[in-house]
This record gives C-alpha cells, sequence and structure tokens, in this order.
C-alpha cells in the first residue's frame, strides 16, 4: 500500500515537472457562504420601488455583508413606478448593510430621455440617493459629449456635477462643433 501511494506521488509529481509552481492556501473565510442565481433584491418607500438590482450569478459573504455580483444591472424608478434609468456593469458588490452598490467594469447609466454615462467604476450611494464616481466619466446628452473624472449625480442623470479636468463638445443643430 505505501509502495503504490509513493508511486502515485512520483507519478503525479514527474507529470507537473512542467508547471510553474505556487503556493496554495486555502481561506476558509474567502469563500462565499451563499452562491445565488438569478439574484434579485429591491428598496421601496411606502410601497413604492425605488430601485430593483439584479445579477445572473452572486456570492454572498454573510460577515462582511457583501454580496459580489456578476453582470449586476439596477433599475430606478420614477415616482410612479416607471424605470427612469438602468445601469449596468460587468461586476458589483452590494453592501448589504448600507443597501450600496459598488460598479465596476464597463459601467454605463442609461436614462430614458436618451442620456449615457459611462465610467469603469461607480457607487450608488441609497443614502444620499446619489451615484459617485473618481473616476474619468463621460457623459452624452443628445449629441453633446461632456467629459472629466469625478463625478456626483442623481440617479435619473438630470443634475450632473462632474468635478475637474471638465472638457465638452457641443454640436449645434447644423451639426457644427460649438468653440
Amino acid at each position: 500500500m505505501a509502495v503504490t501511494v509513493v508511486v502515485l506521488v512520483a507519478f503525479f509529481a514527474l507529470g507537473c515537472a512542467d508547471e510553474p509552481t505556487q503556493d496554495i492556501t486555502f481561506d476558509k473565510n474567502s469563500a462565499p457562504d451563499e452562491v445565488f442565481a438569478d439574484f434579485v433584491t429591491q428598496e421601496s418607500d411606502s410601497g413604492m420601488a425605488q430601485w430593483r438590482l439584479t445579477a445572473p450569478h452572486a456570492k454572498r459573504y454573510k460577515d462582511k455583508k457583501l454580496i459580489v455580483l456578476e453582470k449586476p444591472t439596477i433599475e430606478f424608478y420614477d415616482e410612479n413606478g416607471a424605470v427612469r434609468t438602468t445601469l449596468d456593469s460587468d461586476n458589483g458588490e452590494y453592501y448589504e448593510d448600507r443597501r450600496d452598490l459598488l460598479a465596476y467594469g464597463n459601467v454605463v447609466v442609461k436614462s430614458v430621455d436618451g442620456d449615457v454615462l459611462e465610467t469603469d467604476s461607480l457607487l450608488w450611494d441609497n443614502k444620499k440617493g446619489k451615484i459617485l464616481s473618481h473616476s474619468f466619466v463621460k457623459l452624452t446628452r443628445g449629441r453633446d459629449v461632456i467629459t472629466g473624472y469625478g463625478m456626483e449625480c442623481n440617479d435619473d442623470l438630470n443634475s450632473v456635477d462632474i468635478k475637474r479636468d471638465v472638457k465638452a463638445t457641443v454640436i449645434d443643430e447644423d451639426g457644427e462643433i460649438v468653440p
């Protein structure tokens, strides 16, 4: 029996000789407590939906009060319950205790008015009811484009404050760039 184990270990070691070696440690705290398919959570006030967060895959870490999301989408609703803005990203982190969403990787926010906000990362601050970013942002309104770094805005994109290095390309009715 001992010879068989030694032979198997030697065979395995020889078979992996060309592979790079790496220390593998397992941190039991890094494993999720729950894994979800078709994750959904929603915020409401007096029975009216404020927003709805969905993701095809999610991992929950109870001790951290964190849900890590793949391809999250959050829809923000107006006072009549209609979707007014949709936020999509490659990944996200939903903080259960604050009900905030950190979205990152190809973040795109689209309003029903046609405004489009693009960035690599942003935070939905639920308590403030604001979208915040320290990253490069690009806001497209019709044919006009505004870019810069750092931003704060409402979830409907009506009031957007870009913090620094602001540049704008404004197109007039004739399709000409306004200086």
